[in-house]
């Protein structure tokens, strides 16, 4: 199973990141993609509140584009592993058609 969560709020970084382990854990998780946006993109550019994620080889974190832009990140500050998308819409959109379960953080 593949799932996609979005975090879209500061105030939801640390529960997405229980959930993410959580989720990573159960047998028949291949992977589990976290997409940082709007004021959850505070996430990408803090290596330290991330490592658990970055560390777990069955997750990939994401940041939008679209929110970096609003906030004035650029790509030189995500946390070095994270990746870039140019628009969250975009891979929530392209992931659902590849049958990843997605959640809403």
């Amino acid at each position: 199973m593949k799932i996609l969560l979005t975090v879209d709020s500061e105030e939801k970084i640390a529960m997405s990141i229980m959930a993410v382990q959580h989720l990573s854990e159960m047998d028949d998780t291949e992977e589990v993609e976290v997409v940082y946006l709007n004021g959850g993109i505070a996430a990408v550019v803090e290596k330290n509140r991330i490592k658990p994620l970055l560390e777990n080889k069955k997750v990939k974190v994401v940041a939008c584009g679209t929110s970096m832009k609003a906030r004035n990140i650029s790509e030189d500050e995500l946390a070095e592993g994270v990746i870039y998308v140019p628009a969250s819409l975009k891979e929530v959109i392209a992931k659902k058609h590849e049958n990843y379960e997605y959640l809403v953080l």
